[in-house]
């Protein structure tokens, strides 16, 4: 029986959005009554994050990709489109990697190939809750992950994730040559200014990958406003890949 929490809407090809670390599928409320006019959308939250138990003493990749493959099953999808944001991505590009039968289509949005000291530094202050503080989403932190233990639980979740991306242990780290087995039409989506997804990086992976697009968010860092003022641009972008004949 899968263990994530999750939400379905609409009917059509099944598409599964996956969330960013500390986030939850909440992540995705702007985009899922767009990509439901033309998909069967499917939102799970990661395990220790949001309605989602924690059932490992520490997160991982993998876990969070084989719970993924788990609800799959549970929900009797074979295969599916993927579209992961930041940690979700890093999920969605080792379920491709590792059970490739299993994805017909990937989108990779704010991640890299791996996690190395630089790409972290951004990883780690964002485990800091003093930034969500800052930016005065630690409100909303504590709403979606008072599942998770209670009103302070968001601190832990969001340390969950710096742990799983450390580069010394993460399983976040392959490397570039393993990205030419990637047979699915891909799409990367990245700011131009992103620290933790560095755009070097990107192109590097967008060399890679045979069948690859590449949308590049102009002044953008980490935080695109795809959730805001770019939200039906990038519903509209990432519909008009996923239905494309060739």
């Amino acid at each position: 029986m899968a263990i994530l929490h999750y939400t379905e809407s609409g009917q059509g090809e099944p598409l599964i959005l996956l969330h960013s670390g500390g986030m939850s599928g909440a992540e995705w409320t702007p985009q899922i009554p767009l990509f439901a006019r033309n998909f069967r959308v499917v939102v799970p939250d990661h395990p220790g994050h949001g309605r989602s138990p924690m059932v490992a003493e520490r997160l991982t990749v993998a876990d969070m990709g084989r719970a993924v493959l788990d609800l799959m099953d549970e929900l009797e999808l074979p295969v599916a489109h993927l579209v992961g944001s930041s940690l979700g991505g890093a999920v969605a590009l080792w379920l491709t990697l590792y059970h490739p039968h299993r994805v017909s289509k990937l989108v990779l949005y704010r991640i890299g190939y791996r996690k190395d000291v630089e790409t972290h530094a951004g990883t780690r202050d964002m485990a800091d809750p003093a930034y969500w503080r800052g930016v005065g989403m630690h409100k909303w932190l504590s709403d979606i992950h008072r599942p998770q233990g209670g009103p302070d639980a968001w601190e832990e979740v969001i340390g969950r994730v710096s742990e799983a991306l450390e580069p010394a242990t993460t399983d976040h780290s392959h490397d570039l040559e393993v990205l030419d087995r990637i047979t699915q039409p891909t799409l990367l989506v990245v700011g131009d200014r992103d620290p933790v997804a560095p755009l070097d990086q990107i192109l590097e992976m967008f060399g890679a990958i045979p069948q690859c697009g590449l949308w590049v968010m102009p002044y953008a860092t980490h935080v695109t406003a795809t959730g805001t003022w770019r939200a039906k641009s990038f519903a509209l972008e990432v519909t008009r890949f996923l239905q494309r004949q060739k």
